[in-house]
């Protein structure tokens, strides 16, 4: 009978099967229960761990090997809950308790953050003696790095007579989430032994501190003793070479991935490709984009993502229509990546084409969605679209409420950007440097220099922000447009902050307008030292000094404009047509219909008569 039980256990039988031989086990071999049960959490039988779960529950008392059978199945199978159930229950049937059993228990009280559970193992593992045991230790560390007691997860680091480079990493990973970068690098530089896990940790430190150079400086440490980075290192790393815009180092990290063959796993494959569009290196990225056999949403959104950053905005709605056609869902990122290269576009057909495709989905209440679908409308035009948006939003972020602020401020709502600004304040959020780019933008639209210089001065005391050089840009436009030149020049020298070529272009343009030729000299002086390839100061201070009569002056500046080899960039028209933008330049002929449009111009031209001037006081 036992040899025919264990033939057809090994027969591997349906669910329905196991049942009808567990009822005969029960009735005629009861002895048999224990053999039928591991047979049931062996990894090959997954499908059968729940009903191995009923079958353990019916046990008066299990032995220590089946019990830790129990808790082994449902931890390789994270079913931590169900782990902490059976060793608790085990506990309470009297179950000799066999040290193997304490790690899996610790671990799942680690990832269910279980510390009352986890503190109540801690007290049985020293009734029992196991405290010696380097294993439990381990596993008692990280619970406590997880629960973030780092004083007990030192304790019990300094309980381990022999210790190997597992619990130092464990430790050094607790400190490097708690911040504290020092005694991460102290307990690093004490350890004898190390693996790549070791510099993986420290290096993942520094890169979450921001202390990226230092991070770039133990990967090549790293290399130099000997240690082979893998998959983690090169995506640590290339996240840092990312985010200082390092390519030099990136380049050089693609080539180990190369070297390495570590090219066939899309996590690399995706950082790659994200190091290269944050670095501004487009055409590599799409290279290595195209060379992906298997593309996940990561991929397609980091590329489109990379487009839209770099202001090819057509390109990032080209790829979205690709990543369409292969019925790839996207995300989040890749829809606010999409409406912005919308804003960006400034295209209303698509906008309105894009908006309506993410409206109908199942992103309603995502706050970064709607923010992003704000600004996108409010670019395109379409306040009050923008505005219908922001007003069925039932959660809103400081983003959600920068995005109308600026939307109503670009689009010449100035009254509407301002009230909307101290309703904010109201609600008690607290507003950002956006933000307050926003407020200077709408007053600088209204012409309101008493309320815009009485926000600017409010940022630091009311606020706690730092004023930057585009809040003095707005500010420095605000005088220039009501003609008070000469205050606009004393702001930009008494303020600390370094005045950019958008503050000195800003005055540069009003000193034309308001024929300010000495402020003019200066300004133009500034923006030649800040950017001498800019072909349109050049120009502009040239005829602002033919205007002016300044002969000499106009040909000594197209003088050292030709000497310095800039050219002047051409202007162009264009204008939106069947989802297409046309762009014409003076005399284009580039275009592909240039011919039927001129023609239509020479006809046209045929058309126009000459109207004589009529005197208006001889009608009245």
């Amino acid at each position: 009978m036992e040899q025919h039980l264990f033939f057809l256990l090994q027969s591997s039988p349906c669910v329905e099967r196991l049942k009808q031989i567990h009822a005969l086990i029960v009735r005629v071999l009861p002895n048999l229960t224990p053999t039928f049960l591991r047979f049931l959490v062996k990894p090959s039988r997954a499908s059968t761990i729940h009903y191995a779960r009923k079958v353990f529950h019916t046990l008066p008392e299990p032995d220590s090997s089946i019990s830790y059978s129990m808790v082994s199945a449902h931890s390789k199978l994270s079913f931590h809950c169900e782990v902490l159930e059976i060793f608790f229950l085990s506990h309470h049937k009297k179950t000799l308790i066999d040290f193997f059993s304490i790690p899996p228990v610790l671990k799942a009280c680690a990832s269910l953050l279980a510390i009352r559970e986890g503190k109540q193992v801690h007290s049985l593992v020293l009734k029992l003696g196991f405290f010696s045991n380097v294993f439990i230790q381990t596993a008692l560390i990280d619970l406590y790095v997880k629960s973030n007691d780092m004083f007990s997860a030192k304790m019990a680091f300094d309980e381990i007579a022999y210790k190997d480079p597992v619990p130092y990493n464990c430790l050094i990973s607790g400190y490097s989430k708690s911040g504290n970068v020092a005694l991460a690098r102290q307990l690093f530089d004490k350890m004898t032994q190390r693996t790549a896990s070791s510099w993986n940790t420290i290096i993942t430190c520094y890169a979450h501190q921001g202390d990226f150079g230092e991070a770039l400086r133990l990967f090549e440490r790293m290399r130099m003793e000997g240690f082979h980075p893998n998959e983690i290192t090169i995506v640590t790393v290339l996240s840092v070479c990312a985010k200082i815009g390092d390519l030099t180092t990136g380049l050089m990290v693609k080539k180990l991935v190369d070297d390495h063959h570590l090219r066939n796993d899309l996590i690399v494959q995706t950082a790659i490709l994200e190091m290269f569009v944050k670095c501004g290196a487009v055409e590599e990225a799409r290279m290595e984009f195209d060379m992906m056999e298997h593309k996940d949403v990561v991929a397609w959104s980091a590329m489109i993502a990379g487009y839209a950053q770099n202001g090819r905005s057509s390109e990032a709605l080209e790829l979205f229509e690709k990543m369409q056609l292969v019925s790839c869902e996207p995300n989040e990122v890749t829809l606010v990546s999409v409406l912005s290269a919308c804003g960006q576009l400034g295209s209303v057909e698509v906008g309105e084409r894009v908006g309506r495709y993410v409206e109908n989905l199942c992103f309603k209440s995502s706050v970064y969605i709607n923010s992003a679908l704000i600004d996108m409308y409010a670019k395109c035009g379409n306040i009050q679209k923008a505005l219908r948006i922001f007003d069925e939003m039932h959660q809103k972020d400081v983003i959600s409420w920068n995005s109308m602020i600026v939307g109503l401020a670009y689009n010449g709502v100035a009254e509407n950007a301002i009230k909307l600004y101290y309703k904010m304040i109201k609600e008690k959020l607290k507003p950002n440097d956006i933000t307050l780019v926003g407020v200077l933008t709408a007053c600088t639209h209204a012409g309101w220099i008493d309320i815009g210089l009485k926000l600017f001065h409010s940022m630091k005391p009311e606020h706690n922000i730092e004023p930057k050089v585009e809040h003095c840009a707005c500010v420095v436009d605000l005088l220039c447009r009501s003609g008070r030149l000469e205050e606009a020049y004393n702001f930009i020298c008494e303020t600390e902050i370094e005045p950019s070529v958008v503050v000195w272009g800003t005055l540069l343009s009003a000193c034309r307008v308001y024929s300010n030729f000495d402020l003019a000299k200066i300004s133009v002086e500034k923006l030649l030292d800040l950017e001498p390839e800019n072909s349109a100061n050049y120009v502009l201070f040239s005829n602002m000094c033919a205007d002016t009569g300044q002969w000499e002056e106009a040909r000594r500046m197209r003088n050292l404009m030709k000497s310095k080899s800039v050219q002047k960039l051409a202007a162009f028209s264009w204008i939106e047509l069947d989802n297409a933008l046309q762009k014409f330049l003076v005399w284009d002929k580039s275009h592909p219909r240039s011919e039927e449009i001129y023609d239509v111009i020479d006809g046209l031209s045929l058309q126009v008569k000459w109207v004589p001037e009529i005197d208006l006081e001889q009608l009245l």
